[in-house]
């Protein structure tokens, strides 16, 4: 929890200010932490005292002197974050809730060993790659990366041979680094600090004359990698806690994996949560921007109503407005503006989101879906290839946006082979059925449209293909459209 210029960590027991943790005594604290598990709500003097003394008996200058304690240490002597009730009791009420650092992975990314030496790290690479990843974590605002210096020191203090630090990773990254002449093999893994448990582990091998463009290349698999298991193992912390009591960045985590979800209610489900974490903090920009994001994928996005898509791109312009800098609500900017048909809006926030986290594999294959929907399909292909070799484990959506875009391209084999990955449903039969078509499979378009008829006897396959996909060109959409009128012709 945000409290003033601190961040309150009910898990670690900590409170901090920039990083350094803020001294306060142990009832004091325990005051502290029980008022902000009441968060919003009017605490009386006799529960706070029962709940923080016990049965010790004390007066109620014990508890004037803790809240005194508190104030001091988070600054508040306007008394704006914790609020004394007349005649009732305390209440925290903080001014601003935003997700903070505190409530985000912290990372340690320790120098690489050298694989080749018993000690020290005499090749220069390795100390440099771990702090080329250590860079690129940081580009990701789901992420706290410690500097180099302070997760060496947390790295040893782990070890047992350091002195205490003030702030304890989450997770450790650690590795090694052997290069023989042009190649280059690097080892990296994803330890849980608390529990010293291996969490990922993979090696990678490249060769080239060229060390730095085979290093950078490595360095985005293995960011991308650290991140997809990082997310994971967040979530698989955060699981067995009640939906009512987490915290607005914990309800979001949870709203992008149902969102990821195919199951009839997960879009329902992931905007209630989206919606819950505003509520908990209305200036909360990512939650804002899924929640367009969610509404546009409900609604169709090219085939949503022009009034949606004018909501979405209202509240993903609120979102940018609250958190410019955060790529994801560019990124869904595009998308909002895609839907418009304002395709070179869409460019440009994607670019955006681009530039801020080169990085992200994500934003780099919806870059490619950007401009395979202007027409430029061979450009947009080469960038969703090079996302998927940076992260070979994406999510099942990368085979549809990746098989429009092969389809535009007259590869209608390969679009049909990534199309028959996805989960099926009139939309993904639609596709795949007129790729089939295109490329000479009759009994398998044929199949296509009776499944469709089947689950859905209302849905229109040339009416969803002709508005449900964004292509700037008129020329783009009908060739898709002329694809599923083959089968329809085979069918007479």
């Amino acid at each position: 929890m945000q409290l003033g210029d601190c961040q309150l960590d009910l898990e670690r027991g900590l409170l901090l200010r920039d990083g350094a943790t803020v001294p306060l005594r142990s009832k004091a604290f325990s005051l502290l932490s029980y008022l902000a598990r009441n968060d919003g709500k009017v605490v009386t003097k006799s529960d706070l005292i029962s709940a923080v003394w016990g049965n010790i008996a004390v007066t109620e200058d014990s508890l004037t002197q803790a809240v005194r304690d508190i104030r001091k240490a988070l600054d508040d002597g306007d008394q704006a974050i914790l609020k004394a009730v007349p005649k009732r009791g305390y209440v925290l009420s903080p001014p601003c809730r935003k997700p903070s650092p505190a409530s985000q992975p912290v990372v340690a990314v320790v120098p690489f060993e050298d694989g080749r030496a018993l000690d020290g790290t005499s090749d220069p690479v390795s100390s440099t790659f771990a702090e080329d990843v250590a860079d690129r974590l940081a580009r990701f605002h789901t992420l706290t990366i410690l500097n180099r210096e302070t997760a060496l020191a947390a790295f040893r203090q782990a070890q047992g041979s350091g002195p205490p630090v003030a702030v304890r990773p989450d997770y450790f990254v650690r590795g090694s680094v052997i290069r023989s002449g042009d190649q280059l093999k690097i080892s990296a893994k994803l330890v849980d600090a608390r529990a010293g448990t291996l969490l990922w582990g993979e090696s990678y091998t490249a060769a080239g004359p060229d060390l730095f463009v085979v290093q950078d290349e490595i360095a985005y698999r293995v960011v991308n990698r650290l991140v997809s298991n990082l997310e994971a193992a967040a979530l698989r912390r955060t699981a067995g806690k009640p939906t009512q009591d987490l915290a607005a960045y914990e309800l979001v985590t949870r709203a992008i994996v149902r969102f990821r979800g195919y199951r009839p209610d997960d879009n329902i489900e992931a905007l209630n949560l989206f919606k819950a974490a505003i509520s908990r903090d209305p200036d909360y920009g990512l939650a804002h921007a899924y929640v367009a994001l969610v509404e546009l994928t409900i609604a169709g996005f090219g085939a949503a109503p022009d009034q949606v898509v004018a909501s979405c791109i209202e509240r993903a312009s609120l979102a940018l407005t609250l958190a410019p800098d955060e790529p994801r609500c560019h990124r869904i900017m595009a998308h909002a503006r895609l839907a418009a048909r304002d395709h070179e809006a869409a460019e440009h926030h994607m670019r955006r989101a681009l530039d801020i986290n080169p990085y992200d594999a994500d934003t780099m294959f919806q870059m490619g879906h950007v401009l395979s929907m202007r027409g430029r399909h061979r450009d947009g292909l080469e960038l969703m290839d090079r996302a998927i070799a940076v992260n070979p484990l994406h999510a099942e959506w990368y085979h549809c946006d990746r098989g429009i875009a092969l389809y535009a391209a007259h590869d209608y084999g390969a679009a049909a082979t990534a199309l028959q990955r996805l989960p099926y449903g009139p939309r993904r039969w639609s596709l795949l059925a007129a790729a089939l078509a295109r490329g000479g499979d009759v009994a398998g378009a044929q199949e296509c449209a009776k499944q469709i008829r089947k689950s859905d006897p209302d849905f229109s396959p040339v009416s969803h293909l002709r508005s449900g996909y964004e292509f700037e060109k008129p020329e783009d959409t009908e060739h898709l459209v002329e694809g599923f009128e083959i089968v329809a012709a085979m069918a007479e």
